[in-house]
């Protein structure tokens, strides 16, 4: 009897003490807009039976710092005083209900702090952009994690022992920071702050990934690898930390400089990539009595100093990385500034402030790249402790990068994989008058002190405007003339202060009358489907159609959207051998979309890997094969299979990525060529055995020449590397890879002054700025150039030289040739900034002579209400013209396999087109 009464008297005191020890806490935060664009939480109150912390008066990033005590209850009210619905959550604890609330909503959370340790709360849909936070759960006793001293031993800490706490959030490629002081006073730390101490200080870490996973690394210090409980003796001793899952945390406690002293020591992740992009920090450990204080240094802040927001603060601007069409690096607060820019891409910081990209809306992988910067900028003596411009990730992937740019002129961004994707920053020197674009510019293709007010510098800068703002696209259903919106503002270039709208619009034009739209007189046969990549459409939150059109009368058959897998920006496409499934990638993702090419329904939606751009079957087999952009390899996937079961690598373990795009396969399935954009090469490989045959640099050594598509002779004697940045056409032995010659499309173009003229004395006039796809005929005779900065290149493959220019729209992409009715072959080319199909006849009278090649129709891929569809077009109809695919495919080795209904409209000639 007095056992069992010893019990219950044992129970009913630890019950009793829990209630006592639990305490609720209620909380008071806003979501709240910050001055570049991000989002912060806002603490507005905080009423608890003990004292709460002293927070910050403003909304920052990480969000209040949240402290409470295992068995705690915590009740959360939070308004929404955004313009995005926001909600709150928190990783590893029960919130119950975390509906999101609209703007001016506001709505109560609770949850019980029933785990000890520290937790990431907030919005998940947001959490890239700034909102989130920490909220840590101590144990009653006021045990926190053991340190390791300098002689090894574990000692036990309390937290009233501590001198300061810091938080640090691994988000994209950035360290987000907070401070908190022994009295409990919180400061925001911002972007990859100096965090400092004084020697032997007790200072505690929570360390948060959100998002993509990290590796936290602290130089010269070790800790207990145990986030709740560091007292063991049996506690594994680290220096880093995997943090791979969504709400991964890790803290731990260690004496500053123990064992090593005073100093200043480097944190970061470390995965290689997003140690290239900036991730990355000191923790300065200074000795007692020295005469420095051990601050923490904040680093650049969405409150700093930037462009309409003062502040003596170090600023930061940020790029959100996007699937939305023009808005592929959209500044956060591009709402704001685009009614002065005319783009949501462009922003402007003083010297000394740091640019932040994030990919936080999209699916796809990609790089954060320099396009081009001040001549200067890439001297390394101008301070900053992120890596110096220009920035080149070697890798594609998710997650972001920073960077200070102290030189002020223009810097342009852009995605290797995505090339048309840009950024631009306009870092201005507050004392001159006007926007600097600084005196010369460097470009990544090796191009050295261009100056700023040459042709070649504004034509990119026109390229830009057109590029990132959908309504300066040609629309070619509109009766008004094409208009191009540029910012009415000075810029100050070597030339002086010049007005930039006055120049861009003398150079390239204003309120130009589109050439109307006509079908060519001679139909084609079959049809041929066009990534209409841009088309938006009402059921999906993702871009991109496909548009069928019907070559017999040049109208269009159907739109495809498919909403029920949310396609996204379909890319290129390529047909099984009876022609019954059409392949479509999908480029700013992970599938490959298999759609019946009689009905337009999808048969099956499959991942195949980062960022798949094109896709061709082995002519011999019928096995598919896709480049797998975002990577480094080219996978099959078996005839009659929906698998994926082999990865063919375009690059040797070790080395850098390849990311092959626009692959080619000779007609005998034996060889695949691939052009490999990071590394600057084209690549042969053996399609049985996967070995590389060759590799081969192309753009004439240039640095970054960017191969991105290949065509091929019929009989695979010479391939042919469209180099995008380097204005060329590398021409290679099919067989063994080598050199054989380079075709200079800016042969006839003066950078400086921009003329054209007939400079290589072969008397033709013929530019191709940016070159993409260059398809070869059918019967070899003719390879025909989309290049992006708006011309059609026509070469003899007998000669490799240049025997015509035809002009193009802006953004000029794809290409592919089709049967022609009666005997010869159409090309048909796309271009992403309209919304038409060019055809073009590359030997109008069949003479054989190219010179008389022309544009023999353009036709809209605008669909009207008769057309059927399987989605609502909602904007951008029409736009965003990439991969063709002309059926029948009529290739060399391709065309002998086709079924009767599909050869039956072939002439004998195009049935064997190197007879």
């Amino acid at each position: 009897m007095k056992t069992i009464t010893a019990i219950i008297l044992f129970i009913t005191t630890w019950l009793f003490s829990s209630i006592t020890l639990a305490a609720s806490h209620n909380i008071i935060l806003s979501a709240e807009t910050l001055p570049n664009g991000q989002y912060g939480y806002k603490m507005i109150s905080h009423t608890t039976d003990g004292a709460a912390p002293n927070y910050p008066a403003d909304a920052v990033i990480p969000g209040p710092t949240l402290f409470v005590q295992g068995g705690d209850v915590v009740n959360i009210q939070l308004t929404n005083n955004t313009n995005i619905k926001v909600g709150f959550n928190v990783g590893g604890l029960s919130v119950g209900n975390a509906i999101s609330i609209l703007p001016k909503q506001t709505r109560n959370y609770r949850f019980n702090a029933d785990k000890v340790g520290t937790f990431p709360y907030g919005d998940e849909k947001s959490a890239l952009l700034g909102l989130f936070g920490a909220i840590v759960v101590d144990d009653p006793s006021g045990k926190v994690q053991s340190f390791l001293d300098g002689d090894g031993t574990l000692t036990a800490v309390k937290r009233d022992q501590l001198n300061k706490e810091f938080v640090m959030f691994m988000v994209g490629s950035t360290f987000w920071g907070a401070e908190i002081s022994a009295d409990g006073t919180q400061k925001p730390l911002w972007t990859n702050p100096t965090l400092g101490a004084v020697e032997n200080q007790l200072v505690r870490f929570h360390v948060l990934a959100v998002g993509h996973a990290h590796t936290f690394h602290l130089h010269a210090h070790r800790w207990p690898d145990s986030t709740n409980n560091g007292n063991t003796a049996s506690s594994n001793i680290i220096d880093v930390k995997l943090m791979n899952s969504p709400h991964s945390s890790h803290t731990f406690t260690i004496k500053a400089g123990t064992g090593v002293g005073p100093g200043v020591w480097q944190y970061h992740c470390h995965v290689m990539s997003h140690m290239q992009s900036g991730m990355n920090g000191k923790f300065h450990v200074v000795t007692a009595g020295s005469g420095e204080t051990g601050d923490s240094i904040a680093g650049a802040s969405p409150r700093g100093k930037i462009f309409l927001n003062d502040s003596d603060e170090p600023g930061l601007v940020t790029f959100i990385m996007s699937d939305e069409p023009g808005s592929w690096f959209r500044s956060a607060r591009g709402d704001a500034l685009s009614p002065v820019t005319h783009t949501k891409s462009l922003e402007i910081i003083p010297p000394g402030n740091s640019v932040h990209f994030i990919m936080s809306d999209t699916n796809g992988v990609h790089t954060v790249t320099n396009l081009l910067w001040p001549s200067d900028a890439g001297k390394n003596d101008h301070g900053g402790d992120h890596f110096m411009i220009p920035i080149d990730e070697t890798k594609a992937y998710r997650g972001g990068g920073i960077v200070q740019l102290n030189v002020p002129g223009l810097y342009v961004f852009t995605c290797k994989i995505h090339p048309f994707m840009f950024a631009a920053v306009i870092v201005d020197d507050p004392k001159t008058d006007g926007l600097d674009l600084g005196n010369t510019i460097d470009l990544v293709s090796g191009i050295k002190d261009l100056p700023t007010s040459s042709d070649l510098a504004t034509r990119l800068v026109s390229t830009f405007f057109i590029a990132t703002t959908p309504s300066n696209w040609r629309d070619f259903t509109s009766a008004n003339p094409w208009h191009v919106a540029y910012p009415n503002v000075d810029v100050v270039t070597d030339a002086g202060k010049l007005s930039l709208v006055e120049v861009l619009e003398a150079r390239y034009g204003q309120d130009v009358k589109l050439a109307p739209l006509f079908n060519p007189t001679t139909p084609g046969v079959g049809e041929v489907w066009v990534d209409t990549q841009f088309e938006k459409t009402s059921g999906k939150t993702k871009p991109g159609t496909i548009t069928v059109l019907d070559t017999s009368d040049w109208t269009l058959k159907r739109k495809i959207a498919l909403p029920q897998i949310n396609m996204n920006n379909p890319h290129n496409m390529w047909a099984d051998r009876d022609h019954s499934v059409v392949y479509a990638t999908q480029w700013f993702d992970t599938k490959l979309t298999l759609i019946d090419q009689k009905t337009g329904k999808l048969i099956k939606n499959i991942h195949v890997g980062d960022t798949p751009s094109h896709v061709m079957t082995l002519p011999t087999t019928d096995d598919v094969t896709i480049a797998i952009h975002g990577e480094n390899g080219v996978v099959r996937m078996p005839v009659g299979t929906t698998e994926v079961d082999y990865m063919m690598p375009t690059q040797q373990h070790g080395q850098a990525p390849a990311n092959p795009h626009g692959h080619w396969i000779s007609a005998d399935g034996k060889r695949i060529i691939t052009p490999n954009e990071n590394t600057g090469d084209a690549g042969i490989y053996d399609t049985e055995t996967g070995q590389i045959v060759a590799r081969t640099q192309t753009g004439g050594g240039a640095p970054a020449p960017h191969p991105i598509a290949i065509g091929l002779m019929p009989d695979s004697s010479k391939a042919y590397a469209a180099n995008l940045l380097h204005h060329s056409i590398s021409v290679l032995d099919g067989n063994n890879g080598a050199l054989l010659n380079t075709i200079n499309l800016i042969a006839d173009y003066n950078p400086v002054t921009g003329e054209f003229a007939d400079k290589d004395g072969n008397g033709v006039v013929a530019v191709g700025v940016l070159p993409i796809q260059t398809p070869v005929s059918p019967d070899g005779k003719v390879m025909v150039t989309a290049s992006m900065g708006g011309q059609i290149v026509i070469t003899d493959t007998t000669t490799n030289k240049i025997v015509k220019m035809l002009s193009c729209d802006p953004g000029c992409h794809g290409a592919n040739f089709g049967a022609k009715q009666g005997g010869g072959y159409y090309a048909y080319v796309s271009s992403k900034f309209s919304n038409r199909l060019i055809v073009v006849d590359p030997d109008p009278n069949g003479d054989g002579k190219l010179d008389d090649a022309e544009i023999a129709g353009s036709v809209s891929m605008v669909a009207d209400k008769g057309v059927p569809k399987d989605d609502t077009v909602s904007s951008l109809a029409g736009f965003g013209g990439q991969g063709v695919l002309p059926l029948p495919i009529v290739y060399n080795g391709w065309v002998q396999n086709l079924p009767s209904e599909w050869s039956a409209g072939l002439t004998d000639n195009q049935r064997n087109p190197i007879h």
